[in-house]
């Protein structure tokens, strides 16, 4: 799960870069320097919005970091949450403090599958909004 959101920070950062036209080292630079993903996401948004091009398909681009942002929630949850495990089962559960005491979504059963899917639409998310900014040319 860390690599493949690693590569789509890679793709985003890749994003803030096409639609400024600045080099894709300073646009890395300069956006890792946002402390979190949502507030990345939302800087990269408002560029998107701005960016005058008839080379690419801006709205077609805010479409797809939107939705590549929608994936967040999940992760936050897998990374921010307290991994538990009872040696007596095979379950793992994760606790988000952030919820109600009383509240069914305070704790939640992690299975594999689940972690794989999110990380394959992830993939997918990422590999699409990389085709819309011709990620392999800014590669080098």
């Amino acid at each position: 799960m860390v690599v493949a959101w690693a590569y789509a920070e890679t793709v985003l950062f890749s994003t803030f870069a096409r639609a400024t036209g600045i080099g894709l080292n300073m646009a890395m630079e300069s956006i890792a320097r946002i402390s979190t993903f949502e507030s990345r996401t939302k800087f990269i948004l408002a560029i998107v919005s701005e960016w005058e091009t008839d080379e690419f398909d801006a709205d077609a681009v805010a479409t797809a970091v939107e939705k590549l942002a929608k994936l967040s929630g999940a992760r936050n949850h897998w990374v921010h949450g307290d991994w538990c495990t009872n040696r007596a089962k095979t379950e793992t559960v994760i606790f988000d403090h952030r919820q109600p005491h009383a509240s069914l979504k305070r704790k939640k059963p992690v299975k594999a599958h689940d972690v794989a899917v999110h990380c394959e639409a992830l993939k997918r998310r990422a590999a699409a909004l990389a085709t819309l900014i011709r990620w392999e040319d800014l590669q080098g």
